[in-house]
């Protein structure tokens, strides 16, 4: 089977690294540079936990649309929404279901948890006194729009340039899938504020890119792995933050009091791996009858 994300044209390996190199330094030059005015010239604590401290840090995300859209353009002579898919357009229809389906997942397992934690005396969570209903909802919309920034620049960078531009390629499965999804793993290593649980949640996040990727291999389109993205992170950031973390903790209206560093979030991090993959491999063998896109083997 086909899964009809392949590009027309294939492109030469050091146009795909150097564009992806041009990219990762517009990000970081445009991140230094809204830290060093906040921080440096403005004098404001990036370090801290507020609700501009998440947004600087959303914000952030988008000069890797404007980079890739220049390198898209310039080395590869295409527009950005080449990326989406083979229709230059985000399958919105897919978009709302998978956004609908794991933002409903997450909420039940969360409920689950708090009811079971709370019988026994010892519930997770706690409000977030340092943000009021009001500002809660004043900040909403806006950060909405940032996370979906975030979310999209992400998707557009891992599984719409690099799985897509190297996918067309026919690569193997390593280069095209597990390269990509290991440096979005990378990309989330934080020893810091996670200790040796950093390592898992890299593990966590490659899992999650490998998925992600096999499953805009099958639907020809990043749509759904944006809306499941999407919906995970709104949770995160909007509802209930990792405690003790400047961006975890700058707009949720729950905190979890479980330590960053601590055995029990690491343990979480597995289990909730292993619920990622489970719930993927019922999804691909009920509509595909496999786990692998075969034109991906």
């Amino acid at each position: 089977m086909s899964t009809g994300y392949q590009m027309d044209q294939t492109f030469a390996v050091w146009r795909i690294l150097l564009g992806a190199v041009i990219i990762v330094a517009v990000c970081g030059l445009g991140l230094l540079s809204v830290g060093f005015f906040l921080n440096g010239m403005a004098g404001i604590d990036l370090t801290q936990s507020s609700q501009t401290t998440l947004i600087v840090f959303l914000a952030s995300f988008i000069p890797i649309w404007l980079g890739t859209g220049a390198v898209t353009r310039v080395l590869f002579g295409f527009s950005l929404p080449h990326l989406y898919g083979r229709s230059g357009k985000i399958r919105w229809s897919d978009f709302r279901v998978a956004f609908a389906y794991i933002f409903v997942i997450v909420l039940v397992l969360e409920l689950l948890v708090f009811t079971a934690t709370w019988i026994m005396g010892t519930p997770p969570y706690t409000r977030n006194d340092a943000v009021s209903i009001l500002d809660w909802l004043i900040y909403l919309m806006p950060l909405i729009i940032l996370v979906f920034l975030q979310v999209g620049a992400e998707e557009v960078f891992f599984r719409g340039y690099l799985l897509r531009l190297i996918y067309s390629r026919k690569a193997r499965l390593f280069w095209a899938v597990y390269v990509p999804s290991f440096l979005f793993g990378l990309a989330h290593l934080d020893p810091i504020t996670y200790g040796f649980n950093s390592v898992l949640y890299v593990l966590n996040t490659t899992v999650t890119g490998v998925i992600l990727c096999f499953i805009t291999l099958w639907r020809g389109n990043i749509a759904m792995a944006m809306g499941i993205h999407f919906a995970v992170n709104i949770f995160a950031i909007l509802i209930i933050g990792q405690g003790d973390t400047p961006i975890g903790s700058g707009a949720a209206l729950w905190l979890s009091t479980i330590a960053p560093k601590s055995a029990t979030l690491g343990l979480s991090m597995i289990l909730i791996t292993v619920v990622e993959i489970t719930l993927y491999s019922i999804w691909a063998r009920r509509r595909y009858s496999a786990l692998i896109p075969s034109e991906a083997r």
